[in-house]
């Protein structure tokens, strides 16, 4: 099991966009950090990335791009609602629009205020 950690610009407009997309706000936060808890003992831990020392090895990341070459997959157990809450307030964020795969899935692709890549899957 993993839990994930994104170093992000604003801290408050990523919790806005994850409450968002969770539909529920944050276990623990300050001004440098946010938890999100999932019922499956996951968990995502937004952090403000001026918390990165000079010698960080994510300390040049202001100049990258985020996240690059990683999709960040949440399965949600109502992925239409999902994708008509996201297409409501974030329509700039969608990736791709909602569809079956060929793997028996239905999901959509959002891109996150900072860039990180996710897929919303059924």
């Amino acid at each position: 099991m993993f839990h994930t950690e994104l170093f992000v610009r604003e801290l408050p407009a990523s919790m806005i966009f994850y409450r968002c997309l969770f539909g529920k706000g944050c276990a623990d936060y300050d001004e440098k950090r946010a938890v999100f808890k999932g019922e499956d003992g996951g968990s995502l831990l937004l952090t403000d990335e001026s918390v990165l020392n000079d010698d960080h090895y994510f300390s040049a990341m202001a100049e990258s791009r985020k996240g690059k070459g990683v999709e960040l997959i949440l399965p949600v157990n109502d992925v239409e609602m999902v994708f008509n809450k996201i297409h409501r307030l974030y329509p700039r964020h969608i990736e791709s629009e909602l569809a079956a795969r060929p793997w028996g899935k239905l999901d959509f692709r959002i891109v996150d205020p900072d860039g990180y890549y996710l897929r919303v899957t059924s």
